[in-house]
């Protein structure tokens, strides 16, 4: 007896931390991903374990949660209660490409957050072959978590040897900023919501595609954001493009006024803006009929009637259509206080153009660079329908406003010939930076080289014309109000009322 308790005493002296942090190494993928590489690279700077322990137990927690998510989609075909847990309108909306596409698709769920469970159940719920699908896993993560890892080993080395200990809380920090960030640029709810947009009026149908068939766009983003960091390089700037329309107000690359640039449009060419006004909601409790009363009044002033077309003064979403007065006494009732909205004359005109501009400083004319048609809640490219009468009709409008360079311009039309002709055309929103780059108007059917050309084209015009604007005495945002304009906006997201 006393030989057994010996021997246990002896067992519990050893130290076992390793064994804590090598579950936590093979546990942790199925959690998240980059923590796991971020403690795996936290365990190989101060040589806890050796790297090649811990890149095999990361790997195997990587494969064995894909595994399990598999087993979840593949579950879900025969139980009910785990289908109506585990699958919904994204997970189908895969099923098709999966089959196709298999290596593309688990090397995005790798890259992309929040895709990870849909995409692997999606595999299992398609029925796509297991050998398929391990050998799609095995090869992406042998390839995905060298590559992390070795980064994250040595930047944190490196930034060990100046910060200390508060190297880890601030690659924790970073992570997780990056992550928000990652999770904004792919947000895949926000996408398939697009889809499901009632359908609008427009000259022809154009089939709507598949939400997977938009999912490479979130690795055309990665690509981008490689560019523009070497733009910036290159120009010694992150944040030169802000500058591009210097006379508006800095406000960042996101937070921009729309109503501030409707207004901007002066002389005979103001005639082709749609006549709007702005409200803003009262702070104070219990004002809903003050509010509009005092909006019916600023409708009266203007001349506008019923129907209107509600949407918020900052950021792409929120469109609604008011028909009569309860429409808009409900719109009020869904707004915050302190939140300023545009209300705009609907126009009649059956056609929607999203056009992008460009024009140098110092030159006599501009140019389009991309025009889009919407068809079905769907862009689509129309480059062709470009023709100098709309150019120069477009760079009217835009030589009559403040220092106006670079932004987009969205019209409606009465018919594509009038389009093209410069004629019976309305313009009901125009943005600036926010609106000039990858953005929802993009096509999804173009190809992802061409698309890839175009946006890098038009990130570089951006810089070019914020170079010159410097050189004028115009100085860039600093690239923390940028982070502020890019939270706010975020929040104004959440809390305009959604489009119809």
């Amino acid at each position: 007896m006393s030989d057994a308790l010996s021997a246990l005493l002896h067992l519990f002296s050893h130290d076992y931390s390793w064994l804590a942090q090598f579950f936590s190494l093979l546990l942790l993928p199925f959690a998240h991903e980059d923590f796991a590489i971020l403690l795996g690279a936290y365990v190989v700077v101060n040589e806890i374990m050796p790297v090649a322990l811990v890149a095999l137990c990361i790997y195997g927690g990587m494969v064995a949660s894909d595994f399990v998510l598999y087993g979840v989609g593949a579950g879900a075909r025969h139980l009910p209660w785990l289908r109506r847990v585990a699958v919904d309108d994204r997970v189908r909306n895969f099923a098709e490409t999966l089959k196709r596409n298999l290596f593309g698709i688990v090397a995005l769920c790798r890259v992309v957050p929040g895709v990870v469970f849909v995409g692997f159940v999606a595999c299992g719920w398609a029925r796509v072959s297991l050998p398929r699908f391990t050998m799609a896993s095995l090869t992406v993560s042998a390839l995905y978590l060298p590559l992390m890892l070795c980064i994250a080993v040595v930047f944190s080395d490196t930034l060990e040897t100046r910060a200390g200990w508060w190297t880890w809380p601030l690659l924790l920090c970073m992570l997780l900023a990056i992550g928000y960030l990652r999770r904004r640029v792919f947000n895949l709810r926000e996408q398939s919501s697009a889809a499901e947009r009632p359908a609008r009026v427009a000259f022809r149908s154009v089939p709507q595609p598949p939400a997977i068939h938009r999912i490479p766009l979130g690795l055309l983003h990665l690509a981008l954001t490689g560019r523009w960091i070497g733009f910036a390089a290159r120009y010694r700037s992150l944040t030169l493009p802000t500058i591009a329309n210097p006379r508006h107000p800095p406000s960042g690359m996101w937070s921009e006024s729309k109503s501030a640039y409707l207004s901007d449009v002066m002389g005979p060419e103001r005639a082709r803006v749609a006549e709007f006004i702005t409200a803003t909601r009262s702070v104070e409790r219990r004002t809903l009929f003050a509010d509009l009363e005092r909006i019916r009044q600023l409708l009266c002033g203007a001349s506008l009637e019923f129907p209107l077309i509600a949407k918020p003064d900052v950021g792409r979403r929120g469109a609604v259509r008011l028909d009569d007065v309860p429409a808009l006494r409900e719109y009020l009732r869904r707004c915050r206080p302190g939140e300023k909205f545009i209300l705009q004359q609907f126009v009649p005109y059956r056609g929607e153009a999203a056009l992008l501009y460009a024009r140098l400083p110092g030159s006599q004319s501009g140019r389009i660079l991309s025009l889009n048609f919407r068809a079905d809640s769907h862009w689509h490219d129309a480059w062709r329908h470009v023709t100098p009468e709309l150019e120069a009709g477009i760079d009217a409008i835009a030589r009559g406003m403040r220092e106006f360079h670079y932004g987009r311009f969205y019209l409606r039309f009465d018919s594509t010939d009038d389009l093209m002709r410069g004629e019976n055309f309305s313009v009901v929103e125009i943005t600036g930076i926010s609106g000039g780059g990858a953005n929802p108007d993009c096509d999804p059917s173009l190809p992802l080289p061409e698309l890839y050309r175009r946006l890098v084209d038009q990130q570089r015009i951006m810089f070019l014309i914020g170079d010159k604007n410097r050189a004028r005495g115009f100085a860039p945002v600093g690239c923390t109000d940028v982070l502020k304009s890019f939270i706010r906006q975020s929040q104004f997201i959440r809390r305009y009322p959604a489009s119809a």
